[in-house]
């Protein structure tokens, strides 16, 4: 029996062992990520191109140069006149400075505006409230440049590969170019009807009069990229090719653009409420955060209540923006289309992170025509009410990682689902998530679609079509040697930097968690310079002191650590508020 019970032990392991391994992308004896590549050298792409300055660079820490009280009443005027003021104030390294709003509620009935590039709002952690009072559907804070890119069509040439394969960075054009290193361009994908009907998306009002089908017209989808080396015609990009170029379905090509996007705005450590007056009320706010026309943005430790569709809207015309431990709780609306869409990306190379949901609709989702790399990583969604993932028409190159839900992961064919979604997305990678449900369909030809290293039931049928399974591999086993993908496609990609770029934090202050989701204790790693009075408090999602977490030990400043016991405190979510004179900063804890 001992013989027969080590024999299933090691056949156990080696099961366990076997399945945290991928054909397709693996680790080399010197540490490298390889891919394998298909017959026609699609290979997994790096999807490590997005956030903020690329992630190339830390978020800065701006300096304050107003500060704002809340005051009695509609608090409207007192935060745009703060906005209107620091936006005439000169751009010095493409910063203008940071406003910092006091503890309080400020009580807004319409929308502010920020308009100019180099202004960061930023709050005092939960304690400051910017609540959307008013009694119609309007966004409360928009980051939204005046103008945004203009594609110089002079420049535009023919891409004239054979055949140019997913996970690429360079292609070749026709004769006579004028592209350089530095130019940003786009890279266009042109479909022609024969892809459409290749897909299926010739036939949706077959299924419904109502439904819209598709037109190669409506799906040239352009992606946002950089030219980092120019050899005779063979152009070297700084990120993917995100949907295959093959003439026999879709021409590509290549074309300079200006942009007059703003940049380096921000929304920083704060609480964003709506007011409602039903659990169905859609008379109220309905975004928190809304970014367009902007490019290196970031919104950082914002915490929202109750809006009708999102926390942060990363609209198309935005790119390399960053959310990071930003939380979407108890939307209120009707629970149907259109709505609790908690973290949209329809903008291009962003990144969301460290973030949370609880009630949403699509938690984690991108929309149409929607253009990569864009990631989400390290995410929860609790209470789902449909699924997260790319949503409809066709969005391609994103990458979810490390996502745990309960309910629905999901890329497929949404066929005549409302006026006609059809293909959700192509070259969508599910990496080590955990979901309920997990439906990953594979479009025609060599589009592709990934579920690698998922815990939970996997399967091709749909809820309104059936095609061919994905490629699923480590099915119910993480792929512990890669834990993230993103981390590790990236951490490669910066090896070519210098140091200082990549690890310089040039934050006044920093709070860092270990482990997060935590247990019994949390390592607590705090970076201070000239702080005084400092507490460390262990609050509750409504901002109430669950404990001090520092009683008897001095907080100085520089660098210290804390080991901090947890269990006297219950399982949930909560945040970790640092305190001084000079700051407040709050970090979001989960404790299991």
């Amino acid at each position: 029996m001992r013989y027969l019970l080590a024999l299933f032990f090691i056949a156990s392991c080696l099961i366990h062992i076997s399945g945290q391994t991928s054909t397709l992308i693996s680790i080399d004896a010197n540490g490298k990520l390889t891919y394998t590549a298909d017959e026609k050298g699609n290979v997994i792409p790096d999807f490590s191109g997005v956030g903020y300055q690329n992630s190339e660079k830390p978020i800065p820490f701006v300096s304050v140069v107003k500060t704002v009280n809340a005051v009695a009443g509609d608090n409207v005027a007192n935060v745009q006149n703060a906005i209107n003021e620091v936006a005439a104030m000169p751009l010095i390294n493409g910063i203008r400075g940071a406003i910092l709003f006091k503890a309080g509620t400020y009580a807004m009935n319409k929308a502010i505006n920020v308009t100019a590039s180099g202004i960061v709002l930023r709050g005092e952690g939960l304690a400051t409230n910017f609540r959307a009072t008013g009694t119609v559907q309007y966004d409360l804070i928009n980051i939204n440049g005046n103008s945004g890119k203009t594609e110089i069509s002079a420049s535009q040439k023919k891409i004239t590969d054979i055949f140019v394969p997913i996970g690429t960075k360079t292609i070749t054009v026709e004769n006579g170019h004028s592209f350089t290193v530095g130019d940003w361009v786009h890279v266009r994908r042109e479909p022609n009807d024969a892809w459409i009907v290749l897909l299926g998306m010739d036939k949706l009002t077959d299924l419904d009069p109502l439904a819209t089908n598709w037109t190669a017209s409506s799906y040239k989808i352009s992606y946002e990229r950089k030219i980092l080396k120019v050899q005779g015609n063979v152009l070297t990009l700084d990120a993917p090719i995100m949907d295959v170029i093959d003439p026999v379905y879709a021409n590509g090509y290549v074309v300079k653009f200006s942009s007059a996007r703003i940049q380096n705005c921000a929304v920083e450590n704060m609480q964003i409420t709506s007011t409602y007056t039903s659990s169905t009320d859609e008379n109220h706010g309905w975004k928190a955060i809304s970014i367009n026309n902007a490019e290196n943005c970031w919104v950082k430790k914002v915490t929202a209540y109750s809006f009708g569709y999102s926390c942060v809207f990363i609209d198309s015309e935005a790119a390399f923006v960053t959310v990071d431990s930003c939380a979407h709780y108890d939307p209120i609306s009707v629970i149907d289309g259109g709505r609790r869409y908690c973290f949209n990306v329809n903008g291009e190379r962003c990144l969301v992170q460290n973030c949370n949901t609880r009630r949403g609709r699509h938690d984690y989702v991108d929309g149409s025509r929607t253009p990569g790399p864009n990631v989400f990583y390290n995410c929860a969604a609790s209470l789902q009410n449909a699924d997260l993932g790319p949503h409809h028409r066709w969005s391609t190159g994103i990458l979810l990682d490390n996502i745990i839900g309960n309910g629905q992961l999901r890329v497929q064919d949404r066929a005549d689902s409302g006026s006609g979604h059809g293909w959700s997305g192509s070259q969508i990678m599910f990496w080590n998530c955990t979901a309920g449900d997990i439906v990953i369909q594979d479009p025609p030809s060599y589009h592709r679609n990934w579920a690698i290293g998922c815990i939970g039931p996997i399967t091709n049928v749909g809820q309104w079509t059936t095609h061919p399974l994905g490629i699923v591999e480590s099915k119910g086993v993480k792929i512990t040697a890669i834990p993230s993908l993103f981390k590790a496609q990236l951490a490669e990609r910066l090896k070519g930097l210098s140091t200082s770029l990549v690890s310089t934090n040039t934050n006044a202050f920093d709070l860092k968690l270990y482990p997060n989701p935590a247990t019994n204790q949390v390592l607590i790693h705090i970076i201070m310079k000239n702080a005084s009075n400092v507490q460390l408090k262990l609050c509750d999602v409504n901002g109430k002191c669950i404990k001090q977490l520092t009683e008897n030990q001095l907080i100085t400043t520089g660098n210290s650590e804390f080991n901090c016991d947890l269990t006297d405190v219950k399982s949930g979510v909560y945040f970790v508020q640092l305190l001084s004179d000079s700051f407040n900063t709050s970090s979001k804890l989960i404790i299991q």
